[in-house]
């Protein structure tokens, strides 16, 4: 059934086992040559839902209203654009969670008078964790901090933060 002409000589049984038990897994779609959904995926499927996305004149995807957590980002966004250093780079947050912990980390940053603070940031897997500790760390280099350590069991943990350390830069015009 889902074999190949390439795979034919050689043992196809293998082809076909494969693809059998990533239909099996609910975060997979399997898709022919054509990216047609094949009717394997249909675990994936029903876990996607049934919302739909209208499509304009154009063919483009017409996304639904933003949520109450994105329009609340918009207007953090928009009450912080004048200010210096921390407008900017909470400009340059995707997520509400990433803005409020950039504005947690700068605020510790712009209060000189305290010199152990500890700022503590834990979430999930991809939430954006490095992304934002790179913006914060581009902060703290523009509120004039100069000795930053950045530790990580293994440098390819790192690559992330240094990436939005310099985007974040970058955006200061550093």
């Amino acid at each position: 059934r889902y074999r190949t002409e390439a795979s034919g000589d050689l043992v196809p049984r293998f082809n076909e086992r494969f693809i059998l038990t990533l239909g099996k897994c609910s975060n997979c779609l399997v898709c022919d040559d054509e990216l047609n959904v094949l009717p394997l995926s249909k675990k994936s499927l029903k876990k996607l839902g049934t919302e739909r996305f209208d499509k304009g004149d154009a063919g483009e995807v017409l996304m639904p209203a933003p949520q109450k957590e994105d329009m609340e980002l918009q207007e953090l966004q928009e009450s912080l654009a004048d200010t210096p250093h921390v407008g900017v780079l909470v400009d340059m947050a995707k997520t509400l969670d990433q803005a409020k912990a950039l504005l947690v980390f700068l605020e510790a940053c712009a209060e000189k008078t305290q010199k152990n603070t500890t700022v503590a940031m834990t979430a999930a897997r991809g939430r954006g964790k490095s992304a934002a500790m790179g913006l914060c760390l581009a902060g703290a280099i523009s509120f004039g901090y100069s000795n930053i350590c950045v530790t990580a069991p293994e440098p390819e943990n790192l690559v992330s933060v240094f990436e939005f350390l310099l985007k974040g830069l970058t955006a200061l015009k550093y």
